[in-house]
C-alpha cells in the first residue's frame, strides 16, 4: 500500500510517502521554493517524493490530508465555542474580562478565512491535487491523531503515552492517547482555545519576533532572564485544577503581553512564559503517565519544538524514555496522517526511523556542474572526511553538503555548518556572519558512544537525541571541553551520531576526536538568517559566499575561500 501524506496548506507545507508501512521520502516545500515556512501547495515537494519513491499517481492508493472535512472542522469549532462560553461563565475573572474573552473567540471564528469562503482551502487543495491526477484519492485524517501517529509509529515503542500539543488543528489544540500493541486509544482531547501553542505564539509576537517562526528564539532568550519576576502573574492565567487538561481562565487579551513589555525586561518575560509552559505541560503529561502506568512518552505537534520543555518531561521521575518525532510541527503531520491511515487500513507495528535523510541527494555530476558554473576553485578529495577534520582542527568554518537532505527543522550533518566547540566567542562572530540573533546557542554534534560522559540523563533520550529534539544538562567534561555548545543555563541540544545512522559524519567526528581528544563539534544549520536550510548545490554555493565561510565540503569536492574573501571575525578565536 502506498499513501501520500499531505500537511495542512497553511504554513510548513510538506508531503511524504509511506509505502509498505515505512516512510520512504519526505520534504517541505520551503526547501525547493526558498520561501521560509512556505504555505503554498507543495508541487515541488510532491514531484520530488514521488520520484524518490519511484511511483506515479497510478501507484498511489490514498492521499492522507491531516485535517477533517470543512463541515466537521467548523462544527467542532462551534461546539467548543459553546463549551468555552459555559466555562467562562463559571470562571473567576471579572465580568469585563469574561465578556472580552467570549467576544474575541467569536470574532476569531467569524473572521476565519475558511468560514468566509465556506471551505475554500480544501477546494483549492483538490484543484491542485487534480493537476497530479490525485484529487479523487484524498482522505481526511484528524490532525491530532496524525501528530501522535507520526510519533508512535516511528518510535519503536509498543506501549507508551502519545501526546500532541500545538496551536490548533481539527478543533483541538492537543490530545493524550494510550498507544499499545500498534493501536492508539484517545484518552482526552484539549479543545481550542485552550492552546499552549497560542500561549507561546502570543509572547513571541509581543517580544518583537515572528509568530510560527521564531518561538525558538524565546527559548534561547529565556535562559538570560529571571522567571520569578513575572511567573505568578502568568501562571495565574491557567486553571490547573483538572485531571484531564488545563484551561485558560483569563480573557486571552491579545494586548496583555504587549503591556508586559512596558513593565518588564524582555528576557524576564521570556523566562516566565518558558517556565509556565514547562510547568503546565509537565503537570498534565505527568498525570497521564501515572494514570496509564506507562514509562515512555512519545510526542509531536509544534509545541514540542520547545526543546527545554521536552527536557522537563524527560526528567519526570516516572519517565524512562522520551521520543519526539523529528518533524514535530505541521511540516511532519502529513507523514503522520499517512501512517495513521496505513495503521487503520492494514495495521502497523511501531518501528524506529533509521534516519531522516529523506530529502534530495545530488550526484557528482550535479555538484561539479554547479561548482564549474560558480567560478569557484575546487578539487575532488579522495578522503573528504579526513580533509574536513583537518580544517576543523585548524579552526576553519566548514559548510558541509552531503547525501540526502534532512526532513524536519534540524540540520543533522548533511546540510550543516561545522566548527570546533572550544571557544565561546564563536556564538557572536559566526552568528554575525550568518545574520542571526547572537543569543541563540549553537548545538553540539557528538559521538554517540561518548554521550554519557557529556550529557546528563542521555539514556532517556538516546534515540530522540539522534534528531536534536531535546536539551539535557551538560556534564563538567562537556562544559570544559566544548563550552561554545553549552548554553548559559548549562544545557545543550545534542545530536548523537552513530556509524549506522550517518557513516560519513561519524568519520568526521571520529577523526576530529582522534586528533584533539574532543568528541564534539558545533553543528548549526546551513542557511542564512530567515532562509530555509539549503537544498541544492546552487543553494549551498550561494550561502557559502553570503556567509563568508572558509571551507565548503560539497559531496566529495572541497572549496577553500581565499582568506581575503572570508572576512576575519572581529573577535577571532584563532
Amino acid at each position: 500500500m502506498v499513501i501520500l501524506g499531505l500537511s495542512p496548506i497553511l504554513h510548513e507545507s510538506a508531503v511524504g510517502v509511506v509505502a509498505g508501512g515505512r516512510v520512504v521520502a519526505a520534504a517541505a516545500e520551503e526547501r525547493f521554493s526558498r520561501i521560509k515556512n512556505d504555505g503554498g501547495f507543495p508541487h515541488r515537494a510532491l514531484a520530488y517524493v514521488m520520484a524518490r519513491a519511484g511511483i506515479t499517481a497510478r501507484d498511489v492508493d490514498h492521499v492522507a490530508y491531516a485535517a477533517l472535512p470543512f463541515v466537521r472542522e467548523r462544527l467542532l469549532d462551534l461546539g467548543h465555542f459553546a463549551e468555552n462560553v459555559a466555562y467562562v461563565a463559571r470562571a473567576t475573572d471579572t465580568l469585563q474580562h469574561r465578556v472580552a474573552r467570549i467576544e474575541k473567540y467569536a470574532r476569531g471564528i467569524a473572521l476565519y478565512s475558511d468560514f468566509q469562503t465556506m471551505g475554500g482551502t480544501q477546494r483549492r487543495i483538490r484543484r491542485e491535487l487534480a493537476k497530479h491526477d490525485l484529487a479523487d484519492k484524498m482522505v481526511f485524517v484528524d490532525h491530532h491523531l496524525a501528530h501522535v501517529a507520526s510519533a508512535y509509529y516511528t518510535s519503536g515503542l509498543d506501549r507508551c503515552l502519545a501526546v500532541s500539543l500545538d496551536g490548533y488543528g481539527s478543533g483541538r489544540s492537543g490530545s493524550f492517547y494510550l498507544a499499545e500493541g500498534g493501536k492508539l486509544r484517545l484518552l482526552a482531547s484539549i479543545p481550542y482555545p485552550h492552546s499552549l501553542g497560542t500561549f507561546y505564539r502570543r509572547v513571541t509576537q509581543a517580544l518583537g519576533f515572528k509568530p510560527n517562526r521564531h518561538e525558538g528564539k524565546i527559548v534561547g532568550l529565556a535562559a538570560f532572564g529571571d522567571p520569578n519576576k513575572l511567573y505568578a502573574e502568568v501562571r495565574a492565567r491557567f486553571d490547573l485544577d483538572h485531571e484531564d487538561y488545563f484551561r485558560f481562565k483569563s480573557a486571552q487579551d491579545p494586548f496583555w503581553e504587549k503591556h508586559l513589555v512596558d513593565r518588564y525586561d524582555k528576557a524576564d518575560i521570556a523566562a516566565a512564559y518558558q517556565r509556565v509552559l514547562e510547568d503546565v505541560a509537565t503537570l498534565f503529561v505527568g498525570k497521564w503517565v501515572r494514570r496509564t502506568g506507562v514509562d515512555a512518552v512519545v510526542c509531536a505537534g509544534g509545541v514540542f519544538a520547545n526543546v527545554k520543555m521536552n527536557q522537563r518531561i524527560m526528567e519526570l521521575p516516572e519517565v524512562k524514555e522520551l521520543y519526539v518525532f523529528p518533524a514535530m510541527g505541521d511540516g511532519g503531520v502529513g507523514v503522520g496522517a499517512a501512517l495513521a491511515l496505513t495503521a487503520d487500513l492494514r495495521g502497523l507495528v511501531p518501528e524506529r526511523l533509521p534516519n531522516v535523510y529523506l530529502g534530495p541527494a545530488y550526484s557528482d555530476a550535479d555538484i561539479e556542474g554547479a561548482l564549474a558554473a560558480s567560478g569557484l576553485t575546487y578539487r575532488r578529495s579522495p578522503a573528504i572526511e579526513r580533509d574536513i577534520a583537518d580544517r576543523l582542527v585548524a579552526n576553519k568554518v566548514v559548510a558541509r553538503f552531503a547525501g540526502g537532505m534532512e526532513f524536519g527543522p534540524r540540520a543533522l550533518g548533511n546540510r550543516s555548518i561545522l566548527y570546533p566547540a572550544v571557544e565561546p566567542s564563536v556564538n557572536k562572530w559566526l552568528n554575525d556572519r550568518l545574520k542571526r540573533t547572537e543569543f541563540m546557542p549553537f548545538a553540539p554534534v557528538s559521538l554517540d558512544e561518548m554521550a554519557n560522559e557529556l550529557y546528563v540523563n542521555i539514556d532517556r533520550v538516546r534515540y530522540a537525541a539522534q534528531f536534536m529534539t531535546v536539551t539535557t544538562d551538560c556534564t563538567p567534561r562537556m562544559s570544559k571541553e566544548s563550552p561554545a555548545a553549552v548554553h548559559v543555563d548549562g544545557t545543550a541540544r545534542p545530536q548523537l551520531v552513530t556509524e549506522a545512522i550517518n557513516p560519513s559524519m561519524y568519520k568526521i567526528l571520529r577523526a576530529y576526536h582522534d586528533r584533539t581528544g574532543i568528541p564534539t563539534l558545533i553543528n548549526t544549520s546551513y542557511n542564512m538568517h530567515e532562509e530555509p536550510i539549503v537544498c541544492s548545490p546552487d543553494d549551498a554555493i550561494r550561502a557559502f559566499r553570503d556567509g563568508r565561510l572558509e571551507v565548503l565540503a560539497i559531496g566529495d569536492y572541497l572549496v577553500e575561500m581565499p582568506s581575503a574573501a572570508a572576512a576575519a571575525p572581529t573577535s577571532s578565536p584563532r
